[in-house]
């Protein structure tokens, strides 16, 4: 007699803790739980997903690459916001170099990452990466702000 496989979804308490109280306005708000991403030597990319009132149900943890790049697979992102019922999800990612400006392979990735979407009844609400730059007013740069700016809202779709 063969088993069937079951899968197994434990969730724990990671290292960063959540200030945001209720609904998500920004990418200020990820941007100030995620800082510290910053110090990281090598690029790390992390999912955050959010239920259908933009509140922060999770985050994961999604890649670790090398100084100057990471690797991810969209449907990876899109399973676990299935996995998780997350209408919404948020990526965010370092650049260890300090400049929070997107790279050509972080523009294919969010172009990729929107179309998959889509098709998954998913929101990819923002991408923000975060650098230090202390000439910048910012040391993030976001998707959101970039495309639209102000606050996040219910049912938008980029």
């Amino acid at each position: 007699m063969e088993y069937f496989k079951k899968l197994k979804i434990k969730l724990v308490k990671g290292k960063y803790k959540n200030p945001v109280k209720g609904q998500l306005r920004n990418a200020e708000q990820i941007y100030d739980v995620f800082k510290d991403v910053k110090d990281k030597a090598k690029e790390t990319l992390i999912g955050v997903y959010l239920d259908n009132d933009l509140e922060v149900r999770a985050y994961d943890v999604l890649s670790l690459g090398d100084e100057k790049h990471t690797l991810f697979s969209p449907i990876e992102v899109l399973e676990h916001a299935i996995i998780l019922k997350s209408k919404y999800f948020i990526l965010i990612h370092n650049h260890p170099s300090g400049n929070p400006k997107p790279s050509l392979e972080d523009k294919k990735a969010i172009n990729d990452l929107k179309a998959k979407s889509d098709t998954m009844e998913r929101v990819f609400l923002d991408f923000i990466i975060v650098g230090d730059m202390h000439k910048n007013k910012k040391d993030y740069w976001s998707m959101f702000d970039d495309l639209d700016g102000g606050e996040y809202s219910l049912g938008r779709t980029y």
